[in-house]
């Protein structure tokens, strides 16, 4: 165990030693951003019928490169006309020159020379890209099913692939992780190409459609009798104020009732009607096939085929098959797969495959498969797709949001997500995951402290956050959390409680570096006398102290500061 210790938690007690590995982290990444290839360097140019000679001269001087060619190979006296904007520069050779050409690197040159004119041998590269961001997308598989002559993106997104005898309508696949298969069928053989690639999404729709199955066919004996024949024979829909039944097709309306829209129903055990208009009672169960207005209520189950306008109250579960405009509660679950507006409230699950607007609350999850317009409230999981208000609950999904998430830990996956390394007053080594929206983020995070060669001081907490924008690359960080200090295991309260407010600059493309000051309130178990150290390369003065002996708790109150890199 000790020998772990020294060989991944090594940390110099000095404070200088922290701040020299922060400041060759931030060289480092400059020089990365330094050894972009130069045909990988982004460029914004335009050009109206100039010459292409003209045109490389310009290019030469906006990237720092040297082109070398051939005027008799090449036609330079060609006219360009083009507009790129932050394209890389193979990108925008490959376009004026059409693709016949081949282009090498070495060094700061570029050497364009002609494609060899054979119908038997292709060479076709490009970019793959994300079709939602437009960034590159590595490491993802470019194949010719035929020959199976395959190549690997590059970290740039960028492949070359050599094809024999390529067929006219030549096809290629392209396979990566966490997107969806593409084919892409070229008839006319460009040798260059940007192929956009779909992320892979779970598809709750078919998961809804696989639980409505069947509570669709709850009553499929139903179709193989009178009753049901006469349902289908008939066309026209019949009204009547009232009806009584004990079971479906044994009641007021006999085998007429599935075409019956009743005013007031009432079912002892259970019924099955065309719809209702005003009010219906079911012991157990309500079947409808058509629409309900004003109130329906049952003791396990309202199934609804049709819409809902009003309230539906069941013991167990409500299930509208089309839209909703109600408000909906159940014992368990709401389950609908049309749009819905209003109110539900479920002890277990609110379940939507399309729309929603309104108010959830559910004892354990909200789900939308679709836009969600108002406030979920759920006491462990909350789920939307695009969601416009609130969502309160343990965790909380959405792939986008106009509004707020407030839990234990929000995930938006088009929103804010950081990978936090850094530094404070008790530890010199602290990584946290941040993630939610710049309104209102949560934080997990981590730290520890190597005291000596038989004990190791570390932390674990939780916070919550918000980064308003003050200008195009500076964040403010107004921040509460609170972390347990242990010197090897938990054994009694220390937890530090800190008010961070800093700042937050944007170094590079998803490298930030952030500092500011804290205000920290130590509670501990003043009865427990192996409480790790608070401070051993740093000494903030305690402001102050204060000791409840009745409770056996103490206080302590200091500022202190964090400093640190946030990656992406």
């Amino acid at each position: 165990m000790a020998a772990f210790k020294y060989s991944i938690f090594t940390i110099r007690k000095d404070l200088r030693f922290v701040l020299f590995l922060l400041i060759l982290l931030l060289f480092s990444s400059k020089s990365f951003g330094q050894q972009i290839p130069v045909l990988e360097k982004k460029v914004s140019i335009s050009a109206k019928n100039e010459p292409l000679e003209t045109f490389l001269r310009r290019l030469s001087q906006e990237t720092g490169t040297v082109f070398s060619y051939s005027s008799s190979a090449i036609n330079v006296d060609s006219n360009v006309t083009a507009d790129f904007s932050n394209k890389p520069l193979r990108e925008v050779l490959e376009t004026v020159l059409e693709g016949k050409v081949d282009i090498k690197q070495k060094g700061v040159y570029v050497i364009l020379t002609p494609k060899p004119d054979s119908s038997k041998d292709l060479v076709i590269s490009g970019y793959v890209v994300d079709e939602g961001t437009g960034k590159p997308v590595r490491d993802a598989t470019v194949y010719d099913p035929i020959t199976l002559k395959s190549s690997l993106t590059d970290e740039f997104g960028y492949f070359q692939l050599s094809v024999k005898n390529p067929a006219e309508d030549l096809k290629l696949v392209i396979n990566s992780q966490s997107y969806t298969d593409t084919l892409l069928i070229d008839e006319k053989q460009s040798t260059f190409q940007k192929i956009l690639l779909k992320t892979k999404e779970v598809d709750f729709e078919e998961v809804g459609k696989s639980i409505a199955e069947p509570i669709k066919d709850f009553w499929v004996w139903t179709k193989k009798s009178v009753a049901f024949t006469n349902m289908d024979n008939m066309s026209d829909t019949l009204h009547r104020g009232f009806q009584v039944s004990l079971i479906p097709f044994f009641g007021t309306n006999k085998k007429l009732s599935g075409s019956v829209v009743n005013d007031f129903s009432f079912n002892i055990l259970g019924g099955f009607s065309g719809g209702t208009d005003k009010l219906e009672l079911g012991g157990m169960f309500n079947l409808n096939r058509g629409n309900v207005k004003s109130v329906q209520a049952a003791g396990i189950l309202n199934q609804v085929s049709g819409t809902v306008q009003g309230l539906q109250m069941a013991g167990m579960f409500n299930v509208v098959l089309d839209s909703v405009n109600a408000a909906q509660v159940a014992g368990l679950v709401n389950f609908n797969t049309g749009n819905v507006k209003g109110f539900q409230m479920a002890g277990l699950m609110n379940v939507g495959t399309s729309n929603f607007q309104g108010f959830q609350l559910a004892g354990l999850a909200n789900y939308i498969n679709r836009d969600v317009d108002g406030v979920q409230i759920a006491g462990l999981l909350n789920i939307g797709r695009n969601v416009k208000g609130t969502q309160i609950g343990l965790f909380n999904y959405a792939d986008s949001i106009q509004g707020v998430q407030l839990g234990f830990f929000n995930f938006v996956r088009k929103g804010y997500h950081q990978v936090e390394i850094g530094a404070d007053e008790m530890l010199p080594l602290n990584v946290s995951l941040r993630s939610g929206t710049r309104a209102f983020y949560t934080m997990l995070f981590a730290g520890i402290r190597t005291d000596n060669a038989d004990s190791t001081t570390w932390a674990f907490g939780y916070g919550i956050g918000t980064s308003p924008s003050l200008g195009k690359k500076t964040h403010l960080n107004i921040e509460l959390s609170t972390q347990q200090m242990n010197k090897g295991y938990v054994s009694a309260l220390n937890l530090v409680n800190r008010l961070y407010i800093g700042m937050e600059f944007r170094l590079a493309n998803k490298i930030h570096f952030y500092a500011g000051p804290s205000l920290n309130l130590r509670v501990f178990d003043s009865s427990y006398d192996d409480h790790p150290p608070l401070f051993t390369y740093t000494n903030p003065n305690i402001i102050s102290e204060s000791s409840y002996p009745s409770e056996n708790i103490a206080t302590q109150l200091w500022f202190g500061g964090r400093a640190g890199f946030r990656f992406f």
